[in-house]
């Protein structure tokens, strides 16, 4: 397995891995967008030449939010999430951010307890923030 920066060419394959998960991820339209926008940072988690796992970036001057972490259903819970994230928050340490951001459901335990053991906290709710009426709990990383 490998890490590897995602372009607007992979797109197929990063919706591939949202789709695998998802109804409510990233469309063609939106990521098309977010990468012409220049501020967007994909990575991916590669395994025998498929994408297994996606980490999503948008980067500001010196904050960046984590948009999303995704990982095919047969590789959860394979370090392959907790790979992306670490290596994520290198590249931004080395990029001089100084905040990371993100959105994660108020019932998704195992997301959140991974966030934490990167020093993740939370610093606020967003309710009914999902289309199913679900909280989103706000964290930070100062680094």
């Amino acid at each position: 397995m490998r890490i590897t920066e995602l372009f607007a060419s992979d797109i197929s394959k990063i919706l591939a891995v949202y789709e695998n998960n998802f109804s409510d991820g990233w469309k063609e339209n939106m990521l098309i967008s977010a990468f012409n926008e220049g501020r967007f940072l994909c990575i991916g988690m590669e395994n025998e030449g498929e994408i297994i796992g996606v980490l999503t970036i948008t980067v500001g001057e010196t904050e960046a939010d984590i948009e999303g972490v995704v990982t095919k259903k047969e590789h959860l819970r394979k370090g392959v999430a907790k790979a992306l994230i670490n290596y994520a928050l290198e590249k931004l340490t080395a990029q001089k951010k100084e905040k990371v951001f993100l959105e994660v459901r108020e019932g998704n335990l195992l997301a959140i307890n991974l966030y934490k053991s990167f020093g993740f906290k939370s610093i606020s709710v967003r309710k009914k923030y999902y289309f199913d009426g679900e909280n989103a709990l706000v964290m930070l990383k100062e680094i």
